[in-house]
This record gives structure tokens, sequence and C-alpha cells, in this order.
């Protein structure tokens, strides 16, 4: 609906290696700095080597800009969907 306005820049499913993997890739050449504790996780116990390589089902990484934060979270809210926003 946005068009040239819609704040995703690109979309990365998850699959074999995990949170290492996907964030590596999305922000690629560019780099980023993100906190790997944001990412959801169900046990609170997990090490961050742990969440760093766990592979999930149904997940995906979303790049957006940091201007377009706001509009994302909202439009995530709207549609009732979890979000994390990891770092920039």
């Amino acid at each position: 609906d946005l068009g040239e306005k819609n704040p995703i820049i690109s979309v990365h499913d998850q699959g074999a290696g995990g949170n290492g993997n996907v964030l590596k890739e999305i922000v690629e050449p560019a780099g980023a700095t993100y906190d790997i504790r944001k990412v959801y996780v169900g046990d609170k116990t997990l090490s961050v080597l742990e969440i760093w390589g766990a592979e999930y089902q149904e997940n995906n990484a979303l790049l957006i800009a940091p201007c377009d934060e706001a509009l994302f979270t909202e439009m995530a809210k709207r549609e009732n969907c979890p979000i994390r926003i990891l770092g920039a």
C-alpha cells in the first residue's frame, strides 16, 4: 500500500545458522550494531551464544531504516504482529 514509502528495505527468512546467519546476511555489506538479548526467547536462561545460534521456525528478519521505526512499529501493532527492534 505504501509503494515508495514502504519501510521494509529487505526481508530474510531464518533458516540454518539461526540468528547469527540471518542477522549478518541482512545487513551486508553495511553492517549494523544490535543487541542479541532483545530476541524473543522462551527460556530466559539461554546464553548469548545459544540465542545467536538458535534456529527458529517461521521467523523473519526485516531491515528497516531507523527513520521508519515508528511507522513500522505502528503497522506491527495494528496487525497484532510481535516485533523486536534489535539495533541500528
